[in-house]
């Protein structure tokens, strides 16, 4: 190393007399479109001498470091302050670099510090353009749930985003363009729009799948609509990325979505799923129909024989209860308790009904001849624990002691009930209702005269 040479590769090689004097005037202009392309470049020399000019041309930031400000006082351990200055174009800087600017002082200098300087300083250029058109798409397919059909569907997902550097704002340009220095760019002497573009890409591809199910979810769209939904998707989805790019220091201009589709398979699966919903819809539709047109034809057929849909009822139970020959007692318990729907029929229908209800309870509750009665059944009480025949009237069973149900007669037909009933099993009469002797109408309590038939109550 000379006095007015510097073997420092670091350096820009200032040769002559008038070299001894030099500074360094620092830019970048690039040169093709390759070199346009880059997002970040470190300027090819460092360790500028004192005074050297640094040139920030439009739509660039410049980012200054240098380990010591000049003039600034050392701290105990050596060290000293720290300086990074940004500088946002266009713009021209004189700066401070603590090296000399006569290059014999300042390679002497070096040569204490093994050729290399004290105040090491370096520029960056970052920049500004927007970048937009950059692709991103899934590597893999993502599990997303479909709302409508309840399924989970794999599907790929594509499209376009577009971020720049901020640098029209004054007071958030340097914070921006230190953020994406230090956390994505680091100590690379260049970044390229392609490195950018797959770094971002990763970190869409961490939220894109989250938030796109949770969308799905909460818009209740299912998969097969999403096509009509794509603008409305990439809003909520640019939205929800915007605080995610500015951690990096930058901000994002656009995002949206070419298309999301499912795998064939799962596509297929849900094609099926609909057409047999599709299929049985129909099917229910036309069972529906059927009933309506069956129902309307015997409507318009009670019409033309002069009965209404009550008094078809009405008829089937009165009938169903008139053909049930059992002759004993318990053999007529379903067909009164039929019979007393039929009179409460007959009521909405006529009089003459009801008589006709009335007639045909007492007709199948009627004692049977002498010659059909069972000896035995008539004068015993069956035990409802063991099934012992009891003489009747006995209060407690002679076979095992249970003690026997109690029994009250019906004021209206005289057969004997269980204690407690309210409604006749024979004839249906309501239990503990005074009911006049010929007519068989029940009586308001304390009548002196049956309403129905007027007579006389003693």
């Amino acid at each position: 190393m000379s006095l007015f040479h510097s073997d420092n590769p670091k350096e820009k090689d200032h040769k002559g007399i008038l070299g001894a004097f030099s500074v360094d005037n620092i830019k970048w202009e690039p040169g093709d479109d390759i070199q346009a392309s880059f997002v970040v470049k470190k300027y090819p020399y460092e360790d500028f001498p004192n005074g050297s000019y640094l040139h920030v041309a439009q739509s660039q930031i410049a980012i200054f470091t240098n380990n010591m400000t000049a003039g600034s006082s050392l701290d105990s351990d050596g060290s000293g302050a720290s300086q990074v200055s940004v500088f946002v174009g266009p713009c021209k800087i004189k700066l401070d670099t603590g090296d000399s600017r006569f290059a014999p002082f300042r390679n002497v200098t070096h040569a204490l510090t093994d050729g290399s300087s004290a105040f090491h300083s370096i520029v960056y250029f970052v920049n500004t353009t927007y970048m937009n058109e950059l692709k991103w798409g899934t590597t893999d397919p993502i599990l997303v749930q479909d709302p409508e059909e309840d399924v989970n569907v794999h599907v790929r997902a594509y499209g376009l985003f577009g971020a720049h550097i901020e640098q029209l704002d004054g007071t958030e340009a340097p914070v921006q363009a230190r953020k994406f220095i230090t956390r994505v760019v680091g100590t690379r002497d260049e970044f390229t729009r392609e490195e950018l573009t797959n770094f971002m890409r990763a970190k869409i591809l961490e939220y894109v799948p989250d938030l796109l199910a949770k969308a799905m979810i909460d818009k209740n769209i299912g998969i097969l609509k999403l096509p009509a939904h794509l603008s409305e998707f990439s809003d909520i989805m640019k939205d929800k990325l915007c605080e995610n790019f500015n951690t990096f220091g930058l901000t994002l201009d656009n995002f949206s979505f070419h298309s999301i589709k499912p795998l064939e398979q799962d596509l297929e699966a849900i094609n099926q799923m609909k057409i047999q919903r599709k299929r049985a819809k129909l099917e229910a539709e036309g069972n529906a129909v059927k009933m309506d047109i069956e129902s309307a034809a015997m409507a318009r057929k009670r019409e033309r024989e002069g009965y209404t849909y009550q008094q078809e009822r009405g008829m089937d139970v009165m009938h169903a209860a008139a053909s049930n020959e059992s002759a004993g007692s318990a053999g007529f318990m379903g067909a009164g308790m039929g019979l007393g729907m039929g009179v409460g029929i007959g009521g909405a229908v006529g009089a003459g009904f009801s008589d006709l209800a009335k007639q045909t309870v007492n007709a199948a509750t009627s004692p049977a001849p002498a010659k059909m009665k069972t000896p035995d059944s008539a004068e015993t009480v069956k035990c409802p624990a063991c099934g012992f025949d009891n003489p009747k009237g006995a209060k407690f069973c002679l076979n095992c002691g249970e003690k026997l149900n109690e029994e009250v007669p019906c004021p209206n037909c005289g057969k004997m009930l269980p204690k407690g009933a309210k409604f006749c099993m024979f004839c249906g009469a309501k239990i503990g209702t005074p009911v006049c002797p010929n007519c068989g109408a029940e009586l308001q309590p304390g009548a002196k005269f049956c309403m129905n038939c007027g007579t006389k109550i003693e």
